[in-house]
């Protein structure tokens, strides 16, 4: 070996070594082959399982796992299985009623709203009582604060929504949202324990402004791509959306853990039950996801809102996840 290849060679291992020494390293495996990656690199949550970002492990749901177990999988089969087409006022009705489904949250919401809300109608292996809405707003409200305050203009906008759709609040059944926290924090893990706060209490409102609401489902965000585009808003620029995902998992783990103030069950239920739908954050193509998914900045128009062709994509993840899970395939796809 030559002596300038040694001397290439030794520099490269005191480096490795150093940062090795400076870092908390976890193992993974990613894309089928063994790779070490830092305590600090974000990696999506799906595929972080029992790995850690700052020291928190990963996976959707506790002990870093993508599905739901125990007495919370029970229930969730439960609430599925409740959800029957109900009328204007409530009850059910399966000549008459309807199963609605509205979004909740900001223009990217709205945007996933009306492809899968197409593609579901047009398809006859869907539920035929589903009627979908879109109340999102695309005009920098719908942040989990405004959806958490009853009084917040943003509610007058939903409901308005719904009755242009010939439907009525009690027809509500499941909400699909996809939304920020409007706080300027950034850090981890305040910003993400102080989003969940804020999701929680989103969800608390849900429940007074729909009696028969059942279940919530939550996509965290897609990546965004602020080194080429000029994201104004805070909440639009990375890591914020990475961290969203991480504050939906801590709210979904308060409910499992039984934390005061989000119940969804029995007497005392103040929520309703919280669940993770297709999780859809993905590091562009720098960590390709196990699944193979990946979100780009060609997938996009202005580093944020999905193209056309984005817009089919994530729409049509997220109709395959409600057609094929145990638990949404239940009340989303033709019995």
């Amino acid at each position: 070996m030559k002596a300038n290849q040694l001397s290439a060679l030794l520099m490269l291992a005191f480096s490795a070594c150093s940062k090795m020494d400076n870092q908390p390293i976890r193992s993974g495996v990613m894309n089928n082959s063994a790779a070490e990656f830092t305590d600090t690199v974000k990696v999506a949550l799906t595929d972080l399982g029992t790995g850690t970002y700052f020291g928190i492990t990963g996976g959707l749901y506790p002990g870093g796992l993508n599905y739901p177990t125990l007495q919370y999988k029970k229930d969730l089969k439960s609430f599925a299985s409740a959800i029957r087409p109900l009328n204007n006022i409530g009850a059910v009705d399966s000549t008459v009623g309807k199963i609605v489904l509205i979004s909740l949250g900001g223009s990217t919401a709205g945007h996933m709203m009306r492809a899968l809300k197409i593609k579901t109608k047009n398809d006859t292996s869907t539920n035929p009582f589903l009627k979908l809405i879109d109340c999102s707003d695309g005009h920098a409200t719908g942040s989990f604060q405004s959806i958490a305050n009853p009084n917040d203009p943003y509610w007058t906008l939903v409901f308005d929504a719904i009755s242009t759709n010939t439907a009525t609040p009690e027809e509500v059944q499941v909400i699909y949202i996809e939304s920020e926290d409007s706080s300027q924090v950034i850090s981890f893990p305040d910003r993400p324990y102080e989003a969940k706060n804020d999701i929680e209490a989103a969800m608390r409102a849900c429940k007074m402004k729909f009696k028969n609401l059942k279940l919530v489902y939550f996509l965290g965000r897609t990546t965004t791509f602020s080194e080429t585009h000029d994201l104004k808003q805070t909440t639009n620029r990375e890591p914020c959306p990475y961290y969203n995902g991480w504050a939906t998992k801590f709210a979904i783990e308060d409910q499992i853990n039984g934390v005061p103030g989000t119940e969804y069950k029995g007497a005392n239920a103040v929520a309703p039950l919280l669940t993770w739908g297709w999780y859809q954050w993905a590091d562009g193509t720098n960590i390709p996801r196990q699944d193979g998914f990946t979100w780009q900045d060609s997938d996009t128009v202005d580093g944020l809102h999905a193209t056309d062709v984005g817009e089919n994509i994530l729409s049509d993840r997220f109709k395959n996840f409600l057609l094929t899970d145990k638990f949404a395939s239940i009340w989303y796809k033709r019995n």
